[in-house]
């Protein structure tokens, strides 16, 4: 997922401190509030925020009911065994699971 007009301020703020993070970059410096922000509304963050999750696949796994990162980690890869069996190697090496039990 990327940001887009349509993502709110929290999701704008929580992909911005991703960034940081990733390029080793100190947090937000004086705007702690972005910070704040996203963490305390990350978990109403669509599954296409887990890395590898793109449309097609968020409308799969929405089709069973799974539309959050927080739903997301709620599975085991023998749900996905169980319920979407040919992304089950995709979610394993992509990490699905533990990207959302970190972002949850």
């Amino acid at each position: 997922m990327s940001v887009t007009e349509s993502s709110t301020t929290a999701e704008r703020a929580y992909f911005y401190y991703l960034e940081r993070q990733r390029l080793g970059l100190p947090g937000n410096e004086g705007d702690d509030w972005l910070r704040a922000e996203a963490t305390a509304t990350k978990r109403e963050l669509p599954v296409t925020a887990i890395k590898g999750i793109g449309p097609k696949v968020a409308t799969e796994l929405g089709n069973k009911g799974v539309s959050s990162v927080a739903q997301l980690a709620t599975w085991s890869l023998s749900d996905f065994g169980e319920k979407l069996p040919r992304l089950t190697a995709r979610a394993k090496s992509g990490r699905w699971i533990e990207q959302a039990h970190k972002l949850s």
